[in-house]
């Protein structure tokens, strides 16, 4: 589905950019496809007239972190410690601030001063032109993220706002350097050779923070695969293993898996559909024979892929433990749901689960089903919606669109809410801080409309009005969600 919608929308960028140059129209009038209907318009009004009357009825006070210092009494106290931490009050979790409070992270990524396409360049050039140096830029970011309720800023963030507020800036990548599938970003997780990078690859971007007061935690890395729902493939982890070297230490252990899982060549044969006449021959399969046509080859394929998962983050969380024994782990962005049994296993090793959740809902319906179960506090840390209504073209598919930036907004508070209305939610990120430019049309349109600004540093007002005034009301949302 996603590679039809991705055919889908190159077709009609490429229709569009045809008649572009015909001169059929002009990108201004782009705008006009997409007026606000008196309806939504009226919702919107309507939702952020309650939203400002609320927040002025019950005004917060917020030591230095953003903590929140006049929270209910039910929410109980909390001792002032080094370090951010998470604990449950009130019946919900909450990330706990150093001066004692509770916090939501509420952020957005990319705050960069490199400009939307991290590199010198035009996009830079913009931000040098209005503020000159990083550190006045910096700071004019950190007032536009508080006056529009944020209080963190997440990955691809430049290392000048963490001085100047929370962050969780830091994906430690701690799968990037170890052996990998001869195609996909997928490391052998059994192989030395990840052991040692991962302990390097943290110690040289951990030690920076290790008595940073204002991280949040680290990420051990984003989206890494676990199965054949990840975007990148539609295989299981454990035929893409057997795609490694014969000699790898990842296929060794699958090989074992597989043969331990079933005990008989006679099981082996009827749940992988084989006609192996002894083990020896188990070696000379290919990876499709390893595709999961029957229950049992399935429920093994998913027990080989909690495995791999339990040996990922014990070597991973060595490594970084070793230089960093203080702060969260906040988890390896998964990216999406990933489903119960991958769950449980990361309640085993995280202090907090996270996501991302690009999706019209979050995925309350799936958490609040395992919550029972597994006991801990989850992070959005990606999602977001565009507006077909800025004139940008939105040809990358993950992230749902909407009409204008007024539906924008109300798809804004409907999923927050949802989410931190819920005993587990400990924060969001949105993505992202500015719009993603397209390169291929120059001056003529720029990409997709993930922003909660344009290129140029420009806000899209009718929608961070809005975001303040929702980003406010959060907490108190989040301490009604746990009683």
């Amino acid at each position: 589905m996603k590679t039809l919608k991705r055919a889908g929308g190159l077709l009609l960028a490429g229709l569009l950019l045809l008649c572009l140059a015909a001169g059929a129209f002009v990108v201004s009038r782009l705008y006009l496809f997409d007026s606000v209907d008196p309806q939504t318009q009226a919702q919107y009004d309507a939702r952020l007239e309650t939203l400002k009357k609320e927040n002025a009825a019950a005004p917060m006070e917020l030591d230095p972190y953003g903590g929140w210092v006049n929270a209910p009494e039910s929410l109980g106290q909390s001792e002032p410690g080094d370090y951010f931490r998470v604990e449950k009050r009130g019946g919900a979790w909450w990330f706990i601030t150093p001066d004692g409070h509770p916090f939501v992270s509420k952020g957005a990524t990319d705050v960069q001063w490199l400009g939307a396409t991290y590199a010198e360049g035009p996009y830079h050039d913009v931000l040098v032109q209005k503020y000159g140096a990083e550190d006045a830029w910096a700071r004019a970011q950190q007032a536009r993220l508080l006056d529009w309720g944020f209080n963190s800023v997440g990955p691809w963030s430049s290392h000048s706002m963490t001085p100047l507020m929370p962050h969780s800036i830091i994906i430690l990548d701690s799968a990037g350097l170890a052996p990998r599938h001869p195609s996909l970003r997928l490391a052998d997780y059994w192989s030395q050779e990840f052991s040692v990078n991962a302990a390097t690859v943290a110690k040289q971007r951990a030690t920076p923070y290790v008595e940073d007061k204002n991280l949040l935690g680290y990420f051990l890395d984003n989206e890494l695969i676990w199965g054949a729902d990840h975007f990148l493939t539609n295989k299981s982890l454990l035929e893409l293993y057997m795609e490694f070297p014969a000699d790898a230490p990842g296929r060794a252990e699958a090989l074992r898996f597989v043969r331990e899982a079933a005990g008989t060549v006679e099981r082996f044969n009827a749940d992988w559909g084989t006609k192996l006449s002894e083990w020896r021959e188990l070696d000379t399969l290919s990876s499709g024979n390893f595709r999961p046509k029957t229950k049992a080859a399935n429920e093994v394929a998913g027990a080989f892929a909690v495995a791999a998962f339990h040996q990922y983050a014990a070597v991973a969380i060595a490594g970084l433990r070793a230089v960093d024994p203080n702060h969260l782990i906040l988890g390896c962005r998964f990216h999406a749901y990933p489903g119960d049994a991958m769950v449980r296993a990361a309640a085993e090793h995280f202090d907090v689960i996270s996501m991302a959740a690009y999706a019209e809902t979050p995925p309350v319906k799936e958490i609040d089903a395992i919550f029972g179960e597994v006991d801990k506090p989850f992070f959005i840390e990606e999602w977001s919606f565009k507006s077909r209504g800025t004139g940008l073209l939105n040809i990358q598919m993950y992230a749902p669109v909407v009409p204008n930036l007024q539906a924008r907004a109300l798809a804004y508070v409907a999923y927050v809410e949802s989410f931190m209305r819920r005993p587990y939610a400990v924060g969001y990120h949105w993505y992202k801080w500015m719009d993603n430019p397209w390169e291929g049309v120059k001056d003529i349109i720029r990409g997709d409309n993930f922003g909660l600004m344009t290129w140029r540093d420009v806000p899209y007002m009718p929608f961070v009005d809005f975001v303040g005034e929702v980003n406010r009301r959060v907490e108190a949302w989040h301490a009604q969600g746990g009683r």
